[in-house]
């Protein structure tokens, strides 16, 4: 892969940290709020927000202390041969058992809402062999399937969403700041890793056309999915209350569900957001199945991302088949994502922005 090719638009940008980040996990945040902080899940998405801003400027200033270099490289160059090894291959565990999980969530869904008979074994090598598929190609073309599906899948949902706005109580959202200080904490140590995904811009820095513009559409990105999540989740306690979004799975595909749209021909809005959110799921998949393939080739001196894609896919499929049912894969994401969050998403980007930070300003003075 040629890394001085710029193609990447502020628009591409945008649109892959966004599908990269939301996923079908969206459904689910309504429901894993409420179980800590009742009515007050707002505010700890806000809180998370806040943190992955940080974070994602972290990210933004390693890429540029590093020349704009491909992930491995920076690691490799400030780390040391080994030690970045280790590092790197952190991040490809994380990477995999993150999409794994994701997968056998997607997988639980899709069987629920519209293949109820389906065996999962069957699903889940159907998804890891068209997302292998998608892959094949070089990042542009992932890119360019970012892009389509941003539009394809947000400007319906939203235009769903907006009926809720109608048809709900928002009543439901008071009283507000109810909850102890260590509840809030709680939920967003629970919870930090709906914006996992942000570090899929170590793939597309490098080839960003217009780099003086990065910090602004990493913002807008980052602006964009917090109102979205904080939409999806306010408006599943408006449509029924806090209680009864505590004892669902899926609140986000249940809220679409009990929405009316007046003089429309179509029942089941489920059976089309189901359908529009399989595009939004791959997407997620996809970016980060080729991101830890990319790192993979590099590390391990792969020609191509073809063969490190094919290595990955075993792991991905036990993964995911490995919970017996959607509790565990639940407990999954919610007991060890966090703690794989913190390291690879908090604790290494730290200390990989003051070795940079460090070794930049040596070069500095040396000239």
């Amino acid at each position: 892969m040629v890394r001085d090719e710029n193609f990447v638009t502020s628009y591409s940008l945008f649109a892959t940290i966004v599908t990269s980040v939301i996923g079908v996990s969206v459904f689910s945040y309504a429901s894993d709020l409420a179980n800590i902080v009742g009515n007050d899940g707002w505010i700890v998405i806000i809180i998370s927000a806040l943190i992955n801003f940080g974070l994602i400027y972290i990210m933004y200033l390693i890429i540029k202390f590093n020349n704009y270099n491909g992930f491995y490289k920076i690691v490799n160059d400030n780390f040391g041969k080994y030690l970045g090894k280790i590092i790197v291959l952190s991040f490809i565990i994380y990477n995999v058992i993150y999409i794994s999980n994701g997968l056998r969530v997607f997988v639980e869904e899709m069987k629920l809402y519209l293949l109820e008979k389906t065996p999962t074994e069957f699903l889940i090598i159907i998804s890891v062999i068209v997302a292998s598929y998608l892959i094949r190609g070089e990042v542009d073309t992932l890119v360019k399937f970012n892009e389509v599906v941003f539009w394809v899948s947000f400007i319906p949902v939203i235009f769903v969403l907006l009926f809720a706005f109608y048809q709900g109580d928002f009543t439901n959202l008071l009283p507000v700041l109810q909850n102890k200080p260590s509840s809030y904490v709680t939920a967003t140590w629970a919870t930090i890793n709906r914006f996992k995904g942000i570090e899929i811009i170590f793939l597309l820095l490098p080839f960003m056309k217009k780099k003086n513009k990065t910090s602004k559409i990493l913002f807008n990105s980052l602006f964009f999915i917090v109102i979205f999540y904080i939409l999806v989740v306010i408006l599943s306690v408006t449509m029924f209350s806090t209680e009864q979004v505590k004892l669902m799975l899926w609140p986000g595909i249940t809220m679409i569900k009990s929405i009316d749209i007046p003089g429309t021909f179509i029942e089941r809005w489920e059976g089309i957001i189901m359908a529009i959110w399989t595009l939004f799921f791959f997407t997620t998949f996809t970016n980060i199945y080729y991101f830890s393939a990319d790192i993979l080739k590099d590390m391990l001196h792969i020609g191509d991302i073809k063969i490190s894609s094919l290595l990955i896919m075993p792991f991905v499929y036990i993964i995911a088949l490995y919970p017996e049912n959607v509790v565990e894969v639940i407990d999954v994401g919610k007991i060890l994502m966090p703690i794989l969050f913190i390291i690879n998403m908090v604790v290494i980007p730290i200390i990989l922005l003051l070795i940079s930070k460090s070794k930049l300003s040596k070069r500095k003075r040396q000239y």
